[in-house]
């Protein structure tokens, strides 16, 4: 195969990530704290992300048998690399609209929390469950979505690694935390395992 071909084949090696801060729901969080490189993960995103306090308190537990997932987030936390934020006033009133809504439209608290905190201060929100992701599509285009998919093969990218990188991460956050792979986005997952 020539290097017009591979290089076709390689298009979704990029950065996918939007220029807004992220604010991060409580799968994705499992997902990096999953992948075996959460260091090189949260260097990657250069500069603090967000968690909403009811997001935090959602993680129970770490993927990985016997890490700790409290000093994992914590020694984040201090590094600089996530923010724990507390949803104001208006934000905690859209979070209540969601996780109030009917029952079939109803978000989890973790994803309303999430949603609320980008919606009201402008940033992209890094989500991987359907209903959250459809109700970012309908109700807020303004707000970028990303999955942890695409943050996995963005990390690589920035830091200069390969593509078995990105494989070693999703290999990792697939195994220890059962990460979900948008459907939209299937094809795209189909194409990064086939890339020889």
């Amino acid at each position: 195969m020539g290097n017009r071909d591979k290089g076709s084949r390689l298009n979704w090696f990029r950065d996918h990530l939007p220029q807004e801060r992220l604010v991060l729901d409580a799968s994705v969080l499992i997902n990096v704290l999953a992948c075996g490189a959460t260091d090189d993960v949260f260097e990657a995103l250069r500069g603090p992300c967000l968690v909403e306090e009811k997001v935090f308190g959602e993680i129970r537990r770490h993927p990985i048998p016997g890490l700790c997932h409290v000093a994992a987030l914590r020694s984040q936390i201090e590094a600089g690399c996530i923010e724990l934020v507390r949803m104001d006033e208006s934000e905690y009133q859209y979070y209540l609209s969601l996780v109030q809504a009917p029952l079939g439209k109803r978000l989890d608290a973790g994803e309303s929390a999430t949603l609320a905190v980008a919606q009201k201060r402008g940033m992209a929100v890094v989500v991987d469950e359907r209903k959250g992701r459809s109700y970012v599509a309908q109700q807020l285009p303004q707000v970028e979505v990303v999955s942890s998919l695409k943050l996995f093969i963005s990390v690589a990218f920035r830091l200069g690694r390969d593509v078995l990188f990105v494989r070693q991460l999703l290999t990792s956050a697939r195994e220890n935390a059962r990460m979900s792979v948008p459907k939209e986005e299937a094809v795209f997952f189909a194409e990064i395992n086939s890339d020889a």
